[in-house]
């Protein structure tokens, strides 16, 4: 009798691949082999790894940059036609400019925005921002247009809260050189960023390079705008539109779409990891699984979980507002005491012994810290008794639960501080001060793999001190027998399902001893559960997989595309869909098959970064 084989041994940029027969006695013969040689998925120059699509990605911005600048000239020139602040246009030559790039290279428009020593747009911002001008004057007026003109070409790009919470060190730079400015506009005793630059430009000259600065658009263009506005007594329908024009700034595009679907629940997208729930889901999955023994006592089934006084000990822990992730030392530190503690394992003799290692990273509750700060450790109850809006549509009260949700989904979705105070002190009734400290919380923009539905099923057992696995499998219980008989049978359920998940063989449950299949026999038997409804009870090994293979034209079943949400390094994906290939021609060609044993090698370096580089370097 013989076995057919498939062995595999995938790479950054090649795969090699090998057919063969086994028999009884151990003797292999070679049926067919090759190696396929293919460009790796990432961009290597001068030993640096980037994305292949990045060059493209950052010529598009770059584009749509200039395009949008160009619409935004164009809009602010209507305006400035309209008003007589600059030579006329028609709107042809405009169009000609939007839609083809040509330019409007009219003699008397060319003459009006050119720059000379003489005259300079910053000469006309500061001209307007400390002289009254004639507006029945053609010169004064077109003065005045070249000012503004000169503002849309400068006034940057306003960068929301959602941007700042994911703040870099580059951010970091610009900050501090607004405000180095800042200081040197106070030294030189300038309120207005036009008149700085003009005082600059008049003693210095070209010697000083003006455009080398990072700039504020609220802080200096907006507020030179506004006092040029008060100073030349622009009528209020003129300011509303040059408003319009000059400082208009499309929405971000959301990004929902591109939101993954929860584990458990296929058709729900997943949750924020900012979200509170999602938090104390985190936190209680952690503290569930913490064992510890007394040294003296070497037996593993003495182990124990932590006791109530023990985590009522350790939960102020995760409530950081900065820094949320800390080390497991903090934790064991809390629980025994100053040096009287050591991970599993370990040589010291100390009286208390956990089985985490002391450097484990932990992540805290930000977000529940953050607001347990404003409205108290009882926040939720603080945000109930102080929320304007706490009653739904038809006139019922909303529960604490549903007023905490409004105000995280205000957090996580306003991009302006100011409606985020105007919401904090209308809606929730604080004052000034607090006002302000709520518009700088800040969430992280990142997502859980669990949508919020199936984190509220697990969240009642982990809060009831159940494992992960354990919480899991009872998780979507209820639902599948009803909610009535849920709660007539709660106690006697959980004691069962919990025999089941800790010793399934013994719980007489037939031949079908996975504790998945027991758990849906009992079910099914107790309580006529359907087969159809029982494909609905989560289990804690679900990921994420890919999809089934499906029969081509022929009835062949072939493999289908590797792509998947969990899996985005270009380098890996590059590979897998290499051996997608490999796989299905030698199916297609009668090779291979369903009986056929597969011998899969896979490049650990594929998916990191570091140590290809190691490897390149060595």
């Amino acid at each position: 009798m013989k076995q057919r084989i498939l062995g595999i041994d995938t790479g950054t940029n090649s795969l090699g691949w090998a057919v063969v027969d086994r028999y009884d006695d151990n003797h292999y013969e070679l049926v067919k082999q090759g190696v396929c040689i293919f460009q790796e998925g990432v961009k290597i120059e001068k030993g640096i790894e980037t994305s292949k699509a990045a060059d493209r990605t950052s010529h598009r911005a770059l584009r749509r940059q200039y395009f949008r600048r160009r619409l935004r000239k164009i809009e602010v020139l209507r305006v400035l036609i309209k008003h007589a602040l600059c030579p006329a246009l028609s709107e042809e030559d405009l169009k000609l400019w939007h839609s083809r790039k040509i330019y409007p290279a009219k003699p008397e428009f060319m003459q009006w925005q050119r720059t000379s020593e003489e005259l300079n747009p910053y000469s006309c911002r500061y001209t307007c921002l400390y002289s009254d001008l004639d507006l029945t004057l053609q010169s004064d007026r077109y003065t005045l247009g070249r000012a503004m003109y000169h503002l849309a070409q400068r006034r940057g790009f306003l960068s929301n809260r959602l941007d700042a919470s994911g703040e870099s060190k580059d951010d970091g730079k610009v900050k501090e050189s607004i405000g180095q400015l800042g200081k040197d506009m106070e030294e030189m005793g300038c309120r207005y960023l036009g008149e700085y630059f003009y005082r600059l430009y008049s003693e210095h000259g070209n010697k000083v390079r003006i455009r080398s600065r990072y700039t504020d658009r609220e802080q200096h263009y907006r507020a030179e705008f506004d006092a040029i506005c008060e100073r030349q007594n622009l009528p209020e329908d003129v300011r509303d539109e040059l408003v319009r024009a000059l400082y208009f700034q499309r929405p971000l595009k959301s990004q929902r779409q591109s939101v993954g679907k929860c584990t458990f629940e296929k058709n729900k997208p997943r949750v924020s990891d900012s979200h509170y729930a999602y938090e104390e889901y985190r936190m209680l999955q952690f503290i569930n699984s913490i064992r510890v023994r007394m040294a003296d006592d070497m037996y593993d089934t003495k182990r124990r979980p932590l006791n109530d006084e023990e985590v009522n000990k350790i939960k102020d822990l995760f409530f950081r507002k900065t820094k949320s992730n800390f080390y497991f030392e903090d934790i064991a530190k809390k629980i025994a005491g100053k040096g009287k503690y050591m991970s599993e394992g370990s040589d010291e003799a100390k009286p208390y012994v956990f089985n985490y290692r002391m450097s484990q990273s932990v992540s805290g509750c930000p977000t529940t810290a953050q607001l347990r700060d404003l409205f108290g450790d009882d926040w939720q109850a603080g945000i109930a008794e102080a929320y304007v809006h706490n009653t739904r549509k038809d006139g019922t009260p909303k529960t604490k639960e549903e007023m905490a949700d409004d105000v995280w989904n205000v957090l996580f979705s306003f991009d302006s501080v100011e409606k985020l105070r105007e919401f904090a002190h209308e809606k929730l009734q604080l004052d000034e001060e607090e006002s302000k400290r709520f518009a700088k919380i800040s969430l992280s923009r990142n997502y859980a793999s669990l949508s919020l539905k199936a984190i509220r099923k697990i969240l009642p057992f982990l809060r009831m001190g159940m494992l992960y696995s354990h919480a899991v499998f009872m998780a979507n219980i209820p639902t599948l027998i009803g909610k009535e008989r849920w709660e007539a049978d709660k106690e006697r359920i959980l004691e069962k399902v919990g025999r089941i998940i800790d010793v399934p063989k013994e719980e007489g449950l037939g031949t079908r001893h996975t504790q998945e299949a027991a758990i849906k026999e009992w079910l099914s038997r107790e309580y006529g559960v359907s087969e159809e409804f029982l494909g609905n009870l989560y289990h804690p090994s679900m990921i994420e997989t890919y999809p089934d293979p499906k029969p081509n034209g022929d009835g062949v079943i072939l493999l289908g595309s590797p792509r998947t949400n969990a899996l985005r390094n270009p380098m890996a994906m590059r590979s897998l869909h290499q051996l997608r290939k490999v796989v299905n021609a030698l199916i297609l060609e009668g090779i291979i098959d369903h009986s056929t044993i597969v011998h899969i090698e896979y490049a650990r370096e594929l998916n990191n970064a570091n140590q290809r580089a190691a490897i390149l370097q060595r």
